[in-house]
């Protein structure tokens, strides 16, 4: 049988000093003399406001507390003073002769930590008293480890900051809000121009909150911003984060997300949705949401390859796009109760004494909430009207330096399958920036090859008619044939070359041809100047160059560019 020697706990030392609380002058001098014997210092209270006082002015280490006094009684006194006990543990032992269960239970119930029947005796004292000792030690510890884990986080935090967020993104045009429900947030948002000047916006929402949910910004950050600059599509963006997330998360962890490619030449957005709430659109003219895009798609990093489905619309003037993350949603209110949908959208539809739709959400979210702790991070992102405020700022970033001299040539061509699996233009960006040609314009060239390689696949290879778009509907439509006769394509092919004459003129000469039938380019010509929706592309890469031509059957382009640095 285990035998505990008593005699041995009962001879440790005690530190510290004691504050007693009691109205009764005989009562107080006697339990401070107990408290004297055993080693504490003794401080005294007549009642619970005078007790209240002392433990401001002084550091108390354990307090005994009597139930009814004058003044403040003992529930009030230690219901006080265990919310003015923050930043250490102090605990509160009631000294009654009271035996009445609702009178204990309240003792308990104000913040006492235990309870002390009269009349006291000192073995039974000081074995409660070691036994906080105990007690306090532990909880000193674990408030020293935490404030040193809250250190580290804040330093990780600091770090992690500066490695995901980067001075030439794209964020200046965007409206961001992101509340983290701890030191860590489990939600990013990243937004970085395309070479063209159209941007790419990212708002990602991972598994959980705190640092075990950030592990995977930074591959995210990196693939994102890196292939964005590169002229890399969104769906080949989107992939290559899958598959990194895939390898990288543990099992039960993912990045649900909502990407946006805001394209400010062809005037459209085009948005994937895996696991977020709806993108909203919201078009201040119409004074109405006119588009509402549900997630089709799972999150990220579940499955090794994901089926993505990007949607494309117009972007009209005047439209204001709305990504959040499902803690707007599920944002609780003191009573538990969920913000929801539709004071999400009476918010939205509301906003007109609000400089923003953000504000307009965080207005309502207050008012909700109360001050209530959130269980997820809360995140929004809003594309103000950029139509009626065009970027000006992607042409001046990156720049690179002298172009190097002398006379050079690139040529590119794909057959059916590699059109099917490869996007030609970022390896194209990337031998630009190699010969040191300035982002300008690479900017430029980017934009000029990209229309022209598109206009080569989609009407030459394809056979799309660009006669489809001549409605929002019909522009929906178009990506739809475009994504189904892509996976279908059996045959075809597009040959790229691109010459720099090396001379003082520093004159690109662009060819792109198809293996199409070719069409009449002055006819295409005068009928995409009546449609809102089509015949962009070409009209650009005119306004762009010295010169565009078309051979007689069609299907080959070739346009001239003189460098503007």
């Amino acid at each position: 049988m285990f035998e505990v020697d008593t005699l041995s706990f009962l001879n440790k030392a005690v530190k510290g000093t004691a504050l007693v609380v009691d109205d009764t002058r005989i009562n107080r001098l006697l339990l401070g003399k107990i408290l004297s014997d055993i080693g504490y210092q003794v401080v005294f209270a007549e009642h619970g406001r005078e007790a209240v006082e002392l433990f401001q002015q002084q550091d108390i280490d354990i307090v005994f507390m009597d139930v009814l006094m004058p003044v403040m009684d003992g529930y009030q006194a230690t219901a006080e003073i265990k919310r003015l006990s923050t930043q250490k543990f102090t605990p509160v032992l009631f000294v009654t002769a009271q035996n009445e269960v609702d009178a204990l239970v309240k003792c308990i119930a104000c913040g006492g930590d235990d309870i002390l029947f009269k009349p006291v005796h000192q073995a039974v004292l000081k074995a409660k008293a070691l036994g906080f000792e105990r007690t306090r030690a532990i909880y000193n510890e674990i408030s020293r480890l935490h404030n040193q884990l809250q250190e580290e986080e804040e330093l990780a935090e600091r770090v992690f900051s500066s490695a995901v967020a980067n001075s030439h993104c794209a964020d200046q045009e965007l409206l961001v809000s992101l509340d983290s429900a701890s030191t860590f947030s489990g939600d990013v948002v990243f937004a970085e121009y395309r070479p063209n000047g159209d941007i790419h916006v990212l708002l990602g929402d991972f598994t959980g909150h705190g640092l075990r949910a950030a592990i995977g910004a930074m591959p995210v950050a990196d693939i994102f911003r890196g292939m964005t600059r590169k002229g890399y599509t969104g769906e080949a963006i989107l992939r290559q984060i899958n598959r990194r997330l895939h390898r990288l998360l543990p099992t039960g962890m993912f990045m649900a997300g909502i990407f946006v490619e805001l394209s400010l030449q062809q005037k459209s957005l085009t948005v994937w949705n895996g696991g977020m709430p709806e993108l909203l659109v919201y078009n201040i003219q119409q004074q109405s949401i006119r588009e509402r895009l549900r997630s089709e798609s799972i999150p990220l990093g579940i499955q090794n390859e994901v089926e993505l489905n990007l949607k494309t619309l117009p972007w009209l003037p005047y439209d204001h796009v709305v990504l959040l993350s499902d803690g707007v949603t599920e944002a609780l209110s003191v009573s538990g109760e969920m913000f929801g949908e539709q004071r999400l959208i009476n918010a939205i539809t509301d906003k007109a004494s609000h400089p923003s739709f953000i504000a307009s959400i965080q207005h309502a979210l207050e008012g909700f909430c109360e001050g209530a702790e959130q269980l997820d991070d809360i995140s929004m992102v809003e594309v103000p009207d950029l139509l009626n405020r065009p970027n000006q700022h992607a042409a001046d970033t990156y720049n690179a330096g002298p172009l190097a001299a002398g006379r050079w040539s690139w040529q590119l061509e794909l057959d059916a399958t590699s059109l099917k699996k490869f996007t030609p233009i970022p390896l194209l960006m990337t031998t630009l920036q190699e010969l040191s040609v300035h982002q300008t314009d690479r900017n430029i060239l980017f934009t000029v090859v990209s229309e022209l390689f598109n206009n080569a696949f989609e009407h030459g290879v394809l056979g799309l008619d660009s006669a489809i778009k001549t409605s929002a509907s019909g522009f929906e439509e178009y990506y739809r044939q475009r994504k189904r006769r892509a996976k279908q394509l059996t045959e075809g092919s597009v040959n790229i070359a691109i010459e720099f004459d090396g001379k003082q003129t520093r004159q690109f000469t662009i060819q792109v041809a198809d293996s199409g039938n070719g069409f009449e380019a002055s006819q295409v010509a005068e009928k995409n100047a009546e449609q809102q929706y089509s015949g962009r592309g070409l009209r650009l890469v005119e306004s762009l160059c010295e010169s565009m031509t078309f051979n007689p059957q069609g299907n080959c382009v070739t346009a001239v560019y003189r460098c503007q640095h």
